[in-house]
């Protein structure tokens, strides 16, 4: 539509200086010539069409700048959808994430209960005192078949306890003191624990 105002326009412009011409060169020609009604009229005609077109070809509408009108609607609901499936998607990880954490978690914790209670279990004194008459009977708890092996400060084995099936007290009488080490075996299981023999009175 603004095209046609231009072209207009445009026209009208061209008919008005050739009319001007025109009638420029027939008055000097002829100074005596009269310019009729006709060429009135003509000459506001083409004025007014001028007028038209230079008013429309600001006014109208342009095809280009409404295009993006019409269009951004489509696109904010596009960027809108975009948004929302990569919301859903992040809280989606999110969740497989915490649901992942929390499954190790729970391995772990069953796999370290596990590990507690397959533990071998031992009892006995860690620090005790020679008597007067220098003895110091330290009596060892264990399951059936568990054997102790003790060794001192120098890493010298001093006696080795083997266990019975009946899973009977082994006691071991030391007589000097120091710094032992006493490891239990039953099986594949292993526990090692460290045990002080103080002098008399100490």
């Amino acid at each position: 539509m603004k095209k046609l105002f231009i072209l207009l326009m445009i026209l009208a412009a061209v008919c008005f200086i050739g009319v001007w011409i025109y009638q420029t060169q027939r008055l000097k020609k002829n100074a005596q010539a009269k310019i009729g009604k006709g060429q009135v009229v003509m000459n506001w005609g083409l004025i007014i069409l001028f007028v038209i077109g230079l008013v429309g070809t600001f006014t109208a509408p342009s095809t280009k700048t409404s295009e993006p009108a019409e269009h951004h609607p489509a696109n904010e609901h596009a960027t809108k959808v975009s948004k929302a499936q990569s919301s859903s998607e992040s809280a989606a990880a999110a969740s497989s994430s915490s649901s992942q954490s929390a499954s190790s978690s729970s391995a772990t914790s069953s796999s370290a209960s596990s590990s507690s209670s397959s533990q071998l279990q031992v009892d006995f004194p860690t620090d005790v005192s020679l008597n007067k008459t220098g003895d110091a009977t330290v009596s060892f708890k264990a399951p059936a078949n568990t054997q102790f092996e003790i060794k001192d400060s120098n890493n010298n084995v001093v006696t080795t306890l083997n266990g019975n099936a009946q899973g009977a007290d082994q006691t071991y009488n030391f007589k000097k003191p120091g710094k032992y080490h006493v490891t239990a075996h039953n099986g594949d299981q292993t526990i090692d624990r460290d045990l002080t023999v103080r002098g008399i009175g100490q």
